[in-house]
């Protein structure tokens, strides 16, 4: 019988162990498979509660435990007006991930002209979720030491260079750089540029110290002056792809640190008559397939965006329930994507 559709009320422990002539006590218990009720009910009970569509009554725990079963990413955007889509993949697996530990996901936008301090204070102050996961981390990152200050778990999608250990996830952006450096210099470009997304944040950096590692591994001349810094959109990649090669006309590659800002790089090749792959290589870094559709297809240093959400939410619900910082802490390898666009 489906007692929800009958009487049109939220469906509750008591509705659920109605149909099924067991107690409340009972299906509480079986729920939070307790050792004192015996597999076969808990079964039972569980098929019911799903097939009724009961939820717990996160309201009730929440005056009971303290707990708000809410959890915060903040997420900053760049440009006004415009939709990062990039992350869209990122929230969805996050959000995944935490509804199972019946959690739900507060998306905290941060605008060009907030504060990034003020904005994780803000939340912390509000008492609305019981941990916070934040991204674009530089290497001295404010929001990291008012978190650790404070003491509320929290996750970084990126790291710092505190001393202070903190749960974080990673792509090894410094084992990428070094590759692709590796990798257009294997395919006889002298002088490849690096496009890096800007200096403040930390993956940036480690992209740049990649690169310039894997030139001095060759005895090679770091030329700093074809390491180029710019914000990961199309606009500044299309820009920069118009100033580099103003700079240096010679240049027939490039690592390109941004799918978005991939997008933009092209276009400004097609506006100096250069084309990919007949006489300018390039390669370039993401979360999402995107490069796929590229015209033409680029290679890429691919990792998923939606399994780094399903990772942020394990770490931080890991640190909700007091696991040690130390044991929180994750280096994601990239999986290189060929589409022939390096040679």
């Amino acid at each position: 019988m489906d007692f929800k559709a009958e009487n049109g009320l939220r469906v509750t422990l008591r509705t659920v162990a109605k149909s099924l002539g067991l107690s409340v006590t009972t299906v509480s218990r079986a729920l939070k498979e307790g050792p004192e009720v015996h597999a076969d009910t808990i079964a039972i009970v569980k098929e019911a509660a799903s097939r009724l569509g009961y939820r717990p009554n996160l309201g009730g725990i929440n005056l009971r435990t303290g707990k708000t079963h809410a959890i915060g990413i903040v997420l900053p955007f760049g440009r006004e007006g415009e939709m990062n889509i990039v992350v869209a993949s990122l929230i969805e697996g996050l959000s995944r991930g935490m509804k199972q530990a019946n959690y739900r996901t507060t998306v905290v936008p941060q605008l060009v002209t907030d504060d990034p301090l003020s904005t994780v204070r803000d939340l912390v102050e509000e008492g609305s979720v019981d941990g916070i996961i934040i991204t674009h981390i530089t290497p001295q990152d404010d929001r990291v030491k008012y978190l650790l200050q404070v003491g509320i778990p929290f996750v970084t999608f990126g790291r710092t260079e505190l001393l202070s250990i903190h749960p974080s996830i990673d792509i090894d952006h410094e084992a990428i750089g070094s590759a692709a450096a590796g990798r257009l210099l294997d395919a006889g470009h002298e002088r490849p540029l690096l496009i890096t997304p800007a200096r403040e944040f930390s993956y940036s950096l480690q992209f740049a110290r990649g690169w310039r590692r894997e030139f001095e591994r060759r005895h090679l001349e770091v030329a700093e002056e074809r390491v180029f810094f710019a914000a990961a959109t199309p606009d500044s990649g299309k820009q920069v792809a118009l100033d580099s090669l103003a700079l240096h006309p010679e240049a027939t590659a490039a690592f390109v640190a941004s799918e978005e800002a991939a997008l933009g790089f092209i276009s400004g090749l097609k506006i100096l008559g250069r084309s990919i792959p007949h006489d300018f290589a390039m390669v370039t870094y993401g979360g999402t397939r995107l490069n796929d559709f590229f015209n033409p297809p680029l290679s890429t240093y691919y990792f998923s965006n939606f399994t780094i959400g399903q990772r942020l939410a394990d770490l931080l619900q890991r640190s909700i329930s007091g696991e040690k910082s130390e044991l929180l802490r994750d280096l994601v390898q990239a999986q290189f994507v060929s589409h022939g666009s390096e040679i």
